[in-house]
């Protein structure tokens, strides 16, 4: 039987980065959407959108955040992160610069999810944003 190489970031096997037909980046993103959807069923938030596509300043800088959710008529983005790679820090600043929304970054410690920062807060939302 052949072993599987281990990912540089230590991501999970496909097989537990999998639910309700769709293939998950680490095992923590799906967990959280798992959480995403509960609380739509309860009707404590009213859209999950996965992975929107953003055009951050010009048409080039295509960002794409694991989550957008509209809560009692508030957009917010949401990105579960395990590793910060220097792209994503990037990202980030292009994020707090022309971000139509805040940018909640999600980390996972131990069985919880905490919020480990938001960037922006849309003041540059009419300069240059675009979503898909």
């Amino acid at each position: 039987m052949q072993r599987r190489r281990s990912h540089k970031y230590n991501v999970a096997a496909p097989e537990a980065r999998r639910w309700n037909g769709r293939l998950y980046a680490s095992k923590a993103e799906r967990e959280y959407a798992q959480q995403l959807q509960f609380l739509l069923e309860s009707h404590v938030i009213q859209l999950i959108q996965e992975q929107p596509t953003l055009s951050l300043g010009v048409p080039e800088n295509v960002y794409r955040p694991d989550f957008r959710v509209v809560q009692d008529g508030e957009e917010r983005y949401i990105d579960v992160k395990g590793v910060e790679t220097a792209m994503f820090r990037r990202a980030c600043k292009l994020w707090a610069a022309y971000g139509p929304a805040p940018l909640h970054i999600i980390k996972k410690k131990g069985a919880r999810f905490i919020t480990d920062r938001v960037i922006g807060k849309g003041q540059n939302a009419a300069s240059g944003v675009t979503a898909k």
